[in-house]
């Protein structure tokens, strides 16, 4: 396989929170990770007479991620036959996961032995190269996970057309006028509707019966990339009450970007003293996100018990 030079310096799953690496190379980036516990195999006995593999302990379950590489997808959709949804024989593989910060600096990473895909959803990128599928769901069985030193490096810098440096996306939060229908059709990927509305129209339609939201469309230039809501409460603190980042738009960093424009606009308005917040309990990318922002809990839940956090100035 032969790359160009500025493919080389590019990083595609810089954005996202896990990257594995297959055969010594970066090969998908996922948002969602559980299962990722230390296990040696010598803590298990497998009998002498099996000639598959045995999993220790629990899989490793990726979701909301994508990627790049052909021959990982290939890889990975083999273990499963789509007619019959049987297993099939293919062998197994070791590969190393990488817990990443918010800087792209990779904090911790495990070599996970023996792995093997259970279970695979994926679909083709409509918004990436003929290349790009998106992981809705990864089960990766193993024969044990070990944690390997890490060295911190600074973030490589992410290159776009002709080698160029790309910078840290912009984007602008524009009241919703003609563009309600890009707006409407904002969605999340599957593995998010647990955690949020599936469709941004539901926040319109609030807004629209005179709720106490504001609307606003997320724009990267001219293209409509997600949906966001806020509202002053009767104590006069500020509330954010969603945010949705569109499927074919995600892993660009532009959530956080939208985030932090939202932020310092709230911050600027008369009066205000706090900005607040909820997530789900198990929404676990959006805690790690609205803590690296400097959100902090308050110790309550709303009535769907979601978590309240807060931002004071």
């Amino acid at each position: 396989m032969t790359e160009t030079a500025a493919a080389r310096r590019q990083d595609p799953y810089r954005n996202f929170t896990f990257r594995v690496i297959f055969e010594g190379r970066p090969v998908a980036g996922a948002e969602t990770l559980s299962g990722l516990e230390p296990r040696n195999p010598s803590q298990q006995d497998p009998s002498p007479q099996e000639s598959s593999p045995e999993p220790t302990g629990p899989a490793l379950v990726l979701e909301d991620g994508v990627s790049f590489d052909p021959e990982f997808v290939r890889w990975a959709v083999r273990w499963v036959d789509p007619v019959t949804d049987t297993q099939r024989d293919a062998p197994e593989r070791d590969l190393h996961v990488e817990v990443r910060d918010e800087r792209g600096r990779t904090s911790t990473a495990y070599r996970v032995m023996g792995g093997w895909v259970a279970e695979f959803v994926g679909l083709p990128d409509p918004d990436a190269d003929a290349h790009a599928v998106q992981i809705e769901h990864l089960r990766l069985e193993h024969a044990g996970i070990e944690p390997v030193p890490v060295t911190p490096t600074e973030p490589t810098e992410q290159y776009g057309v002709g080698g160029r440096p790309r910078r840290h996306p912009t984007v602008t939060l524009r009241p919703i006028g003609e563009d309600w229908r890009a707006v409407a059709d904002v969605v999340p990927t599957d593995a998010q509707r647990a955690f949020v509305y599936p469709m941004a129209a539901r926040y319109m339609l609030t807004n629209e019966k005179g709720g106490p939201w504001t609307s606003l469309g997320i724009h990267e230039g001219d293209t409509v990339v997600g949906h966001v809501m806020w509202g002053l409460d009767d104590d006069g603190s500020h509330w954010i009450g969603g945010v949705i980042i569109d499927r074919s738009a995600q892993g660009r960093g532009l959530g956080r970007a939208a985030m932090e424009a939202l932020i310092a606009w709230l911050r600027e308005q008369p009066g205000h003293w706090v900005t607040r917040l909820t997530h789900h309990p198990d929404n676990v990318a959006a805690a790690r996100l609205y803590a690296d922002l400097g959100f902090t809990p308050t110790g309550e839940t709303d009535e769907d018990g979601e978590i309240v956090l807060e931002l004071r100035p």
